[in-house]
């Protein structure tokens, strides 16, 4: 890993970058994009962890928290593309700045709010940055490693997500039955507030792309191969959310697991992320499309074995882990390919990914509320989502863009 060249604009004042950005080294650069992701990843995969304390909390139930989930995805899902539409000639690091500042602050809001409805409308605005921040983080990455290691880039940031599930996410689940579920998203916010820092410490001046044009951007969305690659992700990643969204009822409810054991449980899914990272990274390097099916075929194994055998913790926890392991393997590969279909816009192509991601949860979670809703148990949604995950696996195997190197035409 190589030190990046000085990135201050000519004719810029020098008192405006601090040095560590004028002349930034990729090590530092990387670990503050980790932090976000770390940061991010506590955010969103808190709400499982701390369902329980809500519940008695707020006077509701879990398929209403499920919406609140599911808000937040959709959040991501309009932020991601309307922000770097909108954005795309703004230099990189004062759009980090301003994005990370921004998620610190609206995940300060949560812990705030009274009620579950006004909970469900502070999660949806929460999740405005999220998609845009690691795309663009995502696409300087990129630039930080070059083209050849862009997936092992677009780990780096995704193991400070999976890293908050081994840590962030567990602790969460402790402090909220320890304190409340308050006191863990004002840790939230808190790990925010330092992301942000590293960032304006460490990001590099990067450009913009000055020929960006809200036109130009919405005309190189009209690919068929994009749009495919949206498509196989949201379905092929639906699977996470039905299960993790709902993760520790299914674990105390049907597996008769004490909270305590549930942490640690939260933990071990945690490993399981990061393990599906770094193989990820490095399966995606090679060769991304073998890497989607891969992942692929894991899903579907453990979403069967969960809908089949999830009432027992001896088959429930390995088949987490290995569920863990295997859509953050098909979550690399995704990114990239989306990453390259879009070659001429790759932190819209990056950020397109992160809303696919999250219209994936948000499906995922939402078919789970429903399917709770009537009465069917923790481990059903995990069917639903078996069926979509085998529609991605058709997809990555003869639809557009996955057929053949090249990109097809626009529509």
């Amino acid at each position: 890993m190589t030190d990046l060249p000085a990135l201050s604009a000519a004719g810029q004042p020098r008192w405006r970058l601090p040095r560590t950005a004028r002349a930034p080294r990729a090590r530092f650069v990387l670990a503050a994009f980790a932090l976000i992701g770390f940061s991010i990843g506590i955010s969103q995969n808190a709400a499982p962890a701390v369902m329980q304390d809500q519940l008695r909390d707020l006077g509701t139930s879990v398929d209403v928290l499920g919406l609140a989930q599911v808000s937040y995805c959709l959040g991501v899902v309009v932020g991601a593309p309307l922000i770097l539409v909108g954005l795309g000639r703004m230099g990189r690091r004062p759009l980090l700045i301003a994005l990370s500042l921004a998620f610190a602050l609206l995940s300060a809001a949560t812990f705030l709010a009274p009620t579950v409805e006004a909970l469900i409308a502070i999660r949806f605005v929460a999740g405005l940055p999220h998609g845009a921040l690691l795309g663009v983080a995502s696409f300087v990455a990129m630039t930080v490693l070059g083209r050849e290691r862009r997936g092992t880039g677009v780990a780096i940031i995704m193991l400070g997500l999976t890293c908050s599930q081994v840590i962030g996410v567990p602790f969460s689940q402790w402090l909220s039955e320890q304190v409340s579920w308050r006191a863990s998203y004002a840790v939230v916010a808190g790990v925010g507030l330092v992301a942000f820092a590293a960032v304006w410490a460490f990001a590099p001046a990067v450009a913009g792309n000055p020929h960006a044009s809200p036109r130009k951007e919405l005309t190189a969305m009209r690919s068929v191969p994009l749009w495919a690659a949206i498509i196989t992700i949201t379905v092929g990643f639906s699977g996470l959310g039905a299960v993790l969204a709902y993760i520790v009822p299914l674990l105390e409810v049907d597996n008769g697991l004490e909270p305590s054991a549930v942490t640690w449980v939260l933990m071990l899914w945690g490993v399981g992320t990061s393990v599906g990272v770094f193989w990820g990274g490095r399966l995606t390097d090679r060769d991304h499309r073998a890497a989607s099916r891969l992942g692929l075929g894991l899903t579907a194994l453990a979403l069967f074995g969960i809908g089949a055998f999830g009432s027992s913790p001896w088959a429930t926890v390995p088949l987490l882990f290995l569920l863990a392991v295997a859509t953050q393997i098909f979550a690399q590969s995704g990114q990239v390919h989306l990453m390259d279909v879009l070659h001429g816009s790759p932190s819209l192509g990056s950020a397109l990914s992160h809303a696919a991601l999250n219209a994936a949860s948000a499906l995922g979670t939402g078919i789970g509320a429903l399917i709770i809703a009537v009465g069917l148990g923790y481990q059903a949604p995990a069917w639903a989502a078996l069926v979509l995950t085998a529609v991605a696996l058709v997809l990555v195997r003869v639809g557009p863009g996955y057929r053949r190197a090249e990109a097809a035409p626009a529509l």
